[in-house]
């Protein structure tokens, strides 16, 4: 984000939402701080990451060891998607073998150069996949931050 642009990014709040989708029982951690941010319109992209998950369904110390190299996985994509605050995280939501990661991005360009770059070194053995959409007016949040209006700690 160039240094002219003044935003806000306000201090993440996150919270845990226990739900489903299609019928199957999904967690979501979700930055409640969105919910009230006003300056959306800076952050026009809706991006999606699915990390593909091997050790979920197993024995609970499988599931620890997996949870720890999906972090991992998720801190070093973080890192670089939020370099110069060009994106901010919005959720991840696990469900169905699966590992979805959701931010909103300012530009692009730099957060495809970024997942390039990422998607060419050997540091995973997850697969992963990404897809980004342009999305103004927030539209593809909803669901998500729905969650939270379905939440009393928020109403």
């Amino acid at each position: 984000m160039t240094k002219e642009t003044s935003v806000q990014i306000p201090t993440p709040y996150y919270t845990l939402v226990n739900t489903s989708r299609d019928g199957d029982p999904a967690v979501v951690v979700l930055n409640a701080a969105l919910r009230a941010f006003r300056q959306r319109g800076i952050f026009p992209w809706h991006l999606s990451i699915v990390i593909s998950c091997q050790l979920l369904a197993e024995r609970a110390t499988h599931r620890a060891q997996e949870n720890q190299s999906l972090y991992e996985l998720e801190d070093e994509i973080a890192r670089h998607l939020t370099l110069d605050e060009n994106a901010i995280f919005l959720a991840r939501v696990t469900c169905r073998s699966e590992r979805e990661i959701l931010f909103r991005v300012h530009d692009p360009e730099a957060a495809q150069d970024a997942l390039g770059t990422l998607s060419g070194e050997p540091t995973s053995q997850r697969h992963w996949a990404y897809h980004m959409e342009h999305d103004p007016d927030w539209k593809l949040t909803q669901g998500t931050l729905g969650l939270l209006e379905r939440d009393r700690q928020f109403n």
